[in-house]
């Protein structure tokens, strides 16, 4: 969406709150259809705050609740990483002034984006928002949305549990949806939400409502493990039967996964819901098993559920060349 001449990109909604206003990834109507989970998750995941800066600079006031992980933004021109001076950014529990200026080789960009036909203009700047709870307190300088032309021509939407939402990426562009979209020189979407992908049927015909996505993903399962939700068994492969069912009958292209390798307990549980989601998935879109993605024990966090740098690199790698040989 539009707001300030900013395109806010994975926005639907901005609420007006007391500490600014809060980029919602779904509105309210569809929100309130879904699960409480998914009513009150603030998170910025994959939410990006693009423009073009006609004076070549300007300043963006955001602000971010206090979390246990540091709110750090990352800064792009287009598909390039920003420059020491411009790459990323602390977000503090008070307004935070960010101020940002073209690269001094723009022009150079420009040549090497042309020539290796990147999906962004290097003169859209991407301000990659952290998926702590991130307000937008406004901008100062002239700024202009960024056209269609600016943009990739396709769009992936990822949705899933705190893995798509990008938990232990450390940072938002370490995300596997971020990841595979650079892969494969798309746009995204990223509808993660940590702890409660609960393949709610409403959830499934949001996701083919909208009309702003070539092809998707959906990750199943992790978040149905644990006692926190309380769901059967049985429960768990109704949800499955129905999600899929709903996503089938889009005509647009929707890859499919099971659990990754996690190292916790429940993992005869994992193993049972893998093999849900291949009964369903297998024969109604483009399945590939979430050990054939990941399988590598080292390459899990601390906390035992979550990929590490690796770990995410290897699903995006792995999954991307998966999606390229299957996408027309």
């Amino acid at each position: 969406m539009i707001f300030d001449n900013i395109e806010f990109s994975n926005v639907e909604e901005m609420e007006k709150t007391e500490f600014g206003y809060l980029p919602r990834r779904i509105r309210k109507e569809w929100r309130d259809k879904i699960s409480p989970g998914v009513q009150s998750n603030k998170f910025g995941t994959g939410i990006e705050l693009r423009f073009k800066m006609p004076e070549g600079a300007c300043d963006v006031i955001l602000y971010s609740e206090k979390m246990a992980e540091a709110s750090v933004a990352c800064i792009y021109f287009g598909d390039f990483q920003g420059g020491w001076e411009y790459s990323t950014k602390v977000i503090y529990d008070r307004s935070t002034r960010i101020h940002i200026e073209y690269p001094t080789g723009m022009e150079r960009l420009k040549q090497i984006s042309k020539a290796e036909e990147h999906g962004f203009s290097p003169e859209v700047v991407r301000i990659v928002l952290p998926y702590t709870n991130c307000y937008y307190l406004g901008v100062e300088g002239k700024v202009v949305p960024p056209t269609e032309s600016d943009k990739p021509a396709k769009t992936y939407l990822a949705y899933g549990s705190s893995i798509t939402h990008g938990s232990l990426g450390l940072l938002q562009p370490y995300s596997y949806p971020f990841r595979i979209a650079q892969k494969l020189k798309t746009d995204y979407i990223n509808l993660g939400f940590a702890g409660c992908a609960l393949m709610e049927e409403n959830m499934a015909k949001y996701i083919v409502s909208r009309k702003d996505w070539d092809f998707a993903s959906v990750e199943m399962g992790i978040n149905a493990i644990g006692d926190k939700h309380g769901m059967s068994d049985e429960e768990f492969e109704k949800r499955i039967d129905v999600f899929t069912s709903i996503l089938a009958k889009d005509e647009r292209p929707v890859f499919a996964t099971s659990i990754f390798q996690f190292n916790g307990e429940k993992q005869e549980k994992g193993d049972l819901y893998r093999e849900i989601v291949k009964k369903y998935a297998q024969e109604r879109l483009l399945f590939i098993d979430g050990l054939q993605l990941l399988h590598e024990s080292s390459y899990i966090s601390a906390d035992l559920t979550h990929p590490s740098l690796e770990g995410i690199e290897r699903i995006a790698d792995r999954w991307s060349r998966f999606m390229k040989e299957r996408l027309v």
